[in-house]
């Protein structure tokens, strides 16, 4: 049996961050990652001059815990910035490319002119979201009424901005990232700043008014919103397993972990078996997985409480196009889909033009993405069928009828966390629960991007640094997560 400081289970962006933080503070630890390579949805196919991700092509630099990563791990000098010259977006509606309103921000409408230019709401639609100022706040909690802490993002969107705003916007954009049903989703897990500007001003657009110009911008952070690298975002992880000095094994799964922390793990290829007795355990893993790992864990109610997280599946499918047998302009970065249209897919990257180097001279690249909420059937056809239905999509929407040159599907499995109503008072409950030396990090509890999976990975470890420190001064820590 091994004995060691901390065990990271999972080596996606989070447990390779956690790596990376125990690491700078001296602390040993062993990683283990069940699949045969690093990054979990993180990855990149580099063929014929093609960039191709299967997961995210670029992360947000307003939360700064990715990009700050990349500076302290020493490669930020090989990030690329969005090509903004085209950063236009688009929503289909009625079977039309409608460019996304000027002064836009997300949800938020910051320029009158803008919105009241833009077809793709009615004149009182429009009007609508800009009375958003004059709606009154959302009461926190009145049991009379039945109102607890947390909302759909559907109720909130419709109840500040009005119905179509929620069709169009709130549908295609923020329930988009997320593939799923808005009628679904907490407001207050997925986008947190929106319940805050509410409360706190009354108005997400008044709050957002006075707080957009004033926010200190980083002086060190990229110039642009999201950036990505010159070969691709599994440069990320790459980058960052070749500064781990630590022990890190791909192929190796771990079976169980016991109340007394003993865990067990078996190679995939040669089923050979392994038992650590770690000081600390940081789980990033999906929830489902955790909780399978953790049964018969003396609180039983975690793993009960880890099956309440729901996921769904999603894929992409990437085709690459002569540009001179396309008949429509790329100028912009993509374009996204509200549920409403008759389509399979659920938005496209114009990848290209968003980023340089994506395609070779000469061609295109474009990134369909399927599945998510209602739609996961899709994301289990065969390649042929998948591909026919991106292509199909894409003749209606953009009068593409040229073959492409190269095409790539990347299918995930119920890898796409749904953040249901009462999703944070869940986790706090769920927290509450876990013992000291346990920590779970990752997609499914505290944000779905690369920026935020970073920091939950990096405050595990601190939190095990902790838990060690307290075992050695003989006295008891308070978790704090």
């Amino acid at each position: 049996m091994s004995q060691v400081p901390v065990l990271i289970v999972g080596g996606g962006i989070t447990g390779l961050a956690a790596a990376w933080e125990l690491q700078q503070r001296g602390i040993a630890y062993v990683l283990l990652e069940s699949a045969d390579r690093l990054g979990g949805k993180i990855i990149t196919e580099r063929a014929d001059g093609f960039v191709i991700e299967g997961g995210a092509d670029s992360f947000l630099t307003q939360k700064p815990w990715a990009w700050q990563l990349c500076r302290d791990a020493g490669f930020a000098d090989q990030f690329i910035g969005t090509n903004d010259a085209h950063r236009n977006v688009y929503v289909l509606r009625g079977g039309r490319l409608h460019p996304f309103p000027r002064g836009m921000r997300l949800i938020v409408p910051l320029d009158e002119a803008g919105l009241r230019e833009s077809d793709l709401l009615s004149d009182a639609g429009k009007q609508r979201m800009l009375d958003e100022p004059t709606i009154p706040p959302r009461l926190m909690s009145d049991p009379i009424m039945g109102v607890t802490n947390d909302e759909s993002m559907a109720a909130f969107v419709e109840r500040r901005f009005g119905k179509e705003a929620l069709d169009v916007f709130g549908d295609s954009l923020l329930a988009g990232i997320h593939v799923a049903d808005p009628a679904y989703l907490s407001i207050a897990a997925t986008f947190p700043n929106y319940v805050q500007l509410e409360r706190t001003y009354g108005s997400v657009i008044r709050g957002m008014q006075q707080t957009v110009n004033s926010a200190a911008r980083d002086p060190d952070a990229p110039p642009t919103a999201f950036v990505s690298f010159k070969n691709g975002m599994q440069t990320l992880i790459e980058s960052l397993a070749a500064r781990l000095t630590g022990d890190v094994r791909t192929g190796w799964r771990v079976t169980h972990i016991a109340a007394d922390r003993t865990v067990t793990a078996v190679h995939t290829e040669s089923g050979a078996q392994a038992t650590f007795k770690p000081d600390a355990v940081i789980l990033s893993t999906q929830a489902g997985i955790a909780a399978k790992l953790l049964n018969g864990l003396a609180a039983p109610s975690v793993t009960e409480r880890l099956s309440y997280f729901e996921t769904v599946s999603s894929g992409t499918v990437s085709l690459g196009f002569r540009t001179d047998q396309l008949n429509h302009d790329l100028d912009g970065f993509g374009f996204v889909i509200p549920r409403s249209e008759p389509t399979r897919i659920r938005a496209c990257t114009w990848s290209s033009t968003k980023l340089a180097g994506r395609a070779p001279d000469g061609y295109a690249l474009l990134r369909v993405f399927v599945g998510g909420s209602g739609r996961e059937a899709d994301v289990a056809l065969p390649d042929d069928q998948l591909i026919a239905l991106a292509r199909a999509d894409l003749r209606q929407i953009m009068g593409i009828d040229a073959a492409p040159v190269i095409s790539r599907i990347f299918r995930w499995r119920d890898a796409n966390p749904q953040y249901a109503v009462g999703h944070i008072e869940r986790i706090a409950q769920l927290n509450e629960l876990c013992p000291l030396w346990l920590t779970l990090a990752g997609c499914n509890y505290d944000g779905v991007g690369i920026p935020d999976c970073v920091r939950q990975g990096r405050t595990a470890a601190q939190h095990a640094v902790t838990m060690l420190f307290a075992e050695t001064q003989n006295f008891e820590g308070q978790r704090k997560l």
